[in-house]
C-alpha cells in the first residue's frame, strides 16, 4: 500500500497529511488537485492498489471535507487514536501503521 500512496503523491493525484492504516479500514487526511473529482482520484487508487496488492475494498468510502486548520488538527488527533481505542495498543506513538509519520499541517 505504501508505493501506491508514493506513487500517487509523486504524480500530484493527491497530497498527504495523515494516512493511518487499521486492521480493516483506513484513515486519512487528503489533499486532491481542484480540477479533478475526490471520488474518481479514490476510486482509482483503489484499483491501483488492488493489482498491486490483491486487496479487496468495499464499495465506496465516507468523507468530510474540512474547513480550517483547526478541524484538521482535531481531525487527525481522532484518528492517531484510532488504534487506541480499539484496544491494539496502548498510545497512539506505538502503532506502526501510519503514513507518513507526519504532523498535522496542511498536506499542500
Amino acid at each position: 500500500m505504501t508505493t501506491a500512496i508514493e506513487h500517487y503523491l509523486a504524480t500530484e493525484k493527491m497530497w498527504t497529511s495523515l494516512f493511518l492504516a487499521m486492521p480493516d479500514h483506513l484513515h486519512a487526511l487528503l489533499t486532491f488537485p481542484s480540477d479533478v473529482r475526490m471520488e474518481a482520484i479514490f476510486r482509482d487508487w483503489k484499483r491501483y492498489v488492488t493489482k498491486k496488492t490483491g486487496v479487496v475494498w468495499q464499495d465506496g468510502f465516507f468523507d468530510h471535507r474540512l474547513r480550517s486548520n483547526e478541524s484538521l488538527n482535531e481531525k487527525a488527533a481522532y484518528i492517531r487514536l484510532n488504534p487506541v481505542r480499539a484496544g491494539l495498543v496502548s498510545e497512539a506513538s506505538r502503532w506502526n501503521f501510519v503514513w507518513p509519520d507526519c504532523n498535522t499541517a496542511p498536506a499542500r
